[in-house]
């Protein structure tokens, strides 16, 4: 049962000690947690043994930094209410994200889209990508295979043989190749999330850690777990496991198999309402864990369904001028219908939402302090999830992983330059608000930049793991989403490695170009990025 969790951004901050120096110069940039699976440390850390203890992690004091948003996003700034992008931009972008979901054009890549689904991903070629894509996942959590890195359960067992010969067999994966549908689209396997739904790389909830004695490996860890798909979210079901328990199903973000009790079939008459819903108004939710709660004919008091976290989006409409949004329930036969609930003003904004700095402040403030959830874990966010919560009320898609998200905008690739080029080409090309920042595994946005020492210092919001030395020997744990600068080394932690100094940096500024986020039609990825958590 999910309960609805206390924003821990109502929490009185008040400004603290190590920025009490930096004035802000412009609104700071937010950083996002990335989803996929960790590495290994470099060679040069040393080998723990099967019984060693390794006090590999301690805690950073973030508290030595200001997480006051206003401070640095500040309400007196003469751009405060100016919006960031045109409003043709918004709009092309808001577009482009509502077709993703619901759209009915032939390159709209949405999965109640039968005319692309046909095409572009049912076709030979598209059922063969998906079938090669689910065997190497087996094979990648298969400690029997030469060369594949093992994997622990939650006992700190390895993962056996007949552990991962089981979840295969579950699978099933001859169904892709001989379908009942022939490779043929399917509007029976419609379908659409009742509920919050952890999208798994293999059919199971067994966790799958790498060398607990590690840090940046073991818990949260989870190298099968993926994403999270939120209620409301269109689906189409490619394969279902033996057992019945799980799908695999595409949806606007990616391919993944999910809980088969947060799916319900949606039928025709459903999809039309649904989507003529959506097109006259679709809005967003903009605090944190909203309960969704309706009452049906002949009870007394509110049932609660499910909540739904920031970035969710669904149909709205007036009911007795006030806002409802619409949500799907599962009825005993697992078919959806749908169901309203009324919400306040503050909880749901009409899409796209004017994207000011106001109101990134205003999402900024529900989402900073929440923990750290690689791929969603306890539906929490990691980095990249954090940037999607935070541009999906202004109808700007971004995929789910940190490699991808740079499309997003005009990208950048500063891997060649030393850290002051890039922290230089950060301030000169970069915009608060607008710039988002990619290293090894970690995304985050730009916020502007400060004054320290009487060095002008870029400022971001991102969501955390943790800082780590070189050797990657250790974690410096921040496990969370906050507002940092990205300091040459950090006066807690010298040994610790400058997140602009990783052998990989890249920014991406959104707004104002005409070919970033114009590829449609293009799939989500089916294979999960392999990056390093920071």
């Amino acid at each position: 049962m999910h309960t609805t969790r206390s924003n821990a951004s109502g929490a009185p901050r008040r400004p603290i000690t190590r920025l009490a120096r930096l004035t802000s110069l412009l609104p700071l940039v937010v950083l996002a947690a990335c989803a996929g699976a960790p590495q290994p440390p470099t060679a040069s850390a040393p080998a723990a043994t099967a019984t060693a203890t390794r006090y590999n992690i301690s805690r950073f004091p973030i508290e030595h930094y200001d997480q006051d948003v206003d401070h640095w996003i500040r309400p007196d700034a003469p751009g405060y209410d100016r919006p960031l992008l045109s409003t043709q931009e918004q709009t092309r972008r808001f577009e482009a994200f509502r077709a993703r979901y619901f759209g009915t054009a032939p390159r709209d890549p949405s999965p109640w889209n039968g005319t692309w689904l046909a095409t572009s991903l049912l076709n030979a070629a598209g059922v063969q990508q998906i079938a090669d894509s689910q065997g190497r996942h087996v094979r990648s959590f298969d400690n029997g295979v030469p060369g594949v890195r093992k994997t622990y359960g939650e006992n700190f067992h390895a993962h056996t043989s007949s552990w991962i010969r089981a979840i295969e067999a579950n699978m099933a994966l001859a169904q892709l190749d001989a379908d009942p549908a022939g490779g043929q689209y399917d509007p029976r396997r419609r379908g659409i999330t009742v509920d919050n739904a952890l999208v798994r790389q293999l059919p199971t909830q067994d966790p799958a850690f790498y060398d607990f004695h590690r840090a940046g490996e073991g818990y949260p860890f989870d190298a099968l777990q993926d994403s999270a798909l939120r209620p409301g979210t269109p689906v189409y079901t490619l394969a279902r496991s033996v057992d019945g328990a799980w799908l695999l199903v595409y949806s606007p973000d990616l391919i993944g198999w999910v809980d088969a009790r947060t799916v319900a079939a949606v039928d025709a008459h459903f999809v039309a309402t649904w989507r003529d819903a959506a097109q006259r108004s679709l809005g967003a939710i903009v605090r944190a864990d909203v309960p969704l709660a309706d009452t049906p004919p002949g009870t007394a008091a509110p049932i609660y369904r499910t909540f739904a976290p920031i970035g969710t989006v669904l149909p709205m409409m007036l009911r007795d001028g006030h806002p409802a949004a619409m949500f799907p329930v599962a009825d005993l036969r697992r078919q959806a219908h749908i169901r309203t609930t009324a919400l306040d003003t503050s909880t749901l904004v009409p899409m796209p939402w004017t994207l000011t700095p106001r109101h990134m402040a205003q999402v900024i403030k529900e989402l900073i302090g929440r923990p750290y959830g690689w791929g969603n874990t306890l539906f929490y966010n990691d980095c990249s999830a954090e940037t999607r919560s935070l541009f999906a009320p202004f109808g700007v898609w971004l995929p789910r992983h940190s490699s991808d998200q740079l499309r997003a905008g005009v990208r950048t690739d500063l891997r060649a330059a030393d850290i002051d080029t890039r922290l230089r080409t950060l301030a000169e090309r970069g915009r608060p608000l607008m710039t988002l920042i990619h290293i090894n595994g970690h995304i985050m946005l730009y916020l502007g930049n400060a004054q320290h020492d009487g060095e002008s210092v870029p400022m971001t919001y991102q969501n955390v793991w943790g800082l780590s030395p070189a050797d990657n020997s250790r974690r410096n744990v921040i496990g969370g989403s906050v507002i940092l600068p990205l300091l040459k080394t950090y006066p807690e932690d010298p040994e610790a490695r400058s997140l602009a100094g990783k052998s990989l940096f890249e920014i991406s500024v959104i707004g104002g170009e005409t070919s970033a986020n114009g590829d449609a039609a293009r799939l989500p990825s089916t294979d999960t990025p392999d990056e390093m958590p920071q």
